[in-house]
């Protein structure tokens, strides 16, 4: 029983030095290195009001791919391909690198991956009508910067998806596939998202500026006005 205890307590000593030399396999599991280490991964400063009825904060917020992972539940090539996405386009509106999460809007096609990475880099919300969802929309994003009128779409470049992931993608939404194709389509669309960082974005993504643009916010029952910006400029 003393030798079974001991086995047992070597065992607990030897995972917990484990943790503690590589924290990531832990702490970190679900941010891979390849996302981690990547040169081009972008990263966002966002500025934001001080609490619900104040002023702007003084100071900025840095927003990483880390960041991204936590708040959409996982890394994925539609994440990685609207951070790259937003990047671009919000460098256009924001040329000073500060992105003003109280004055911009986001367009996508319903997409968590895409919705959820625009609407938390933006500050858009559908309920108070600064998100909106255009099916009509691909691989493809609009933004918009209420107080000067400034649009843009970024768009990925055509051939930049493979065809492959497009192709296993189909089978698997139809529901007649195998666990193998499951898991190869994971693999092949991780492989694509950390060759987009290996590259700047620029060079996977286009960007239009869309003169005479006009906001209109997606009807919604509950459509309401946000409150915590009311105070901003004060």
């Amino acid at each position: 029983m003393k030798k079974t205890l001991n086995i047992a307590l070597a065992a607990l000593v030897a995972t917990l030095a484990g943790c503690a030399s590589n924290p990531r396999e832990t702490v970190d599991w679900y941010y891979f290195d390849w996302m981690a280490d990547a040169p081009y991964a972008p990263v966002f400063q966002l500025r934001d009001t001080q609490s619900g009825l104040a002023p702007y904060a003084d100071r900025t917020k840095t927003v990483t791919m880390k960041d991204l992972v936590k708040m959409h539940g996982h890394p994925c090539d539609g994440l990685v391909t609207a951070a790259c996405a937003m990047k671009v386009g919000l460098d256009v509106l924001y040329p000073d690198g500060v992105v003003d999460r109280t004055d911009t809007g986001c367009i996508t096609k319903n997409s968590p991956c895409y919705g959820d990475v625009a609407a938390y880099l933006t500050g858009g919300r559908i309920r108070f009508g600064t998100q909106k969802i255009d099916s009509s929309l691909g691989d493809e994003f609009i933004l918009y910067r209420f107080s000067t009128g400034e649009a843009v779409r970024v768009s990925l470049k055509p051939g930049v998806f493979p065809d492959e992931v497009l192709a296993l993608e189909t089978k698997i939404r139809g529901g007649d596939f195998t666990d193998e194709e499951m898991r190869t389509c994971q693999q092949i669309e991780w492989d694509f998202a950390r060759d987009l960082l290996q590259r700047p974005p620029a060079d996977s993504f286009e960007f239009q500026a869309l003169e005479r643009f006009h906001w209109t916010p997606d009807s919604y029952e509950h459509l309401g006005k946000r409150g915590d910006v009311a105070n901003k400029n004060r």
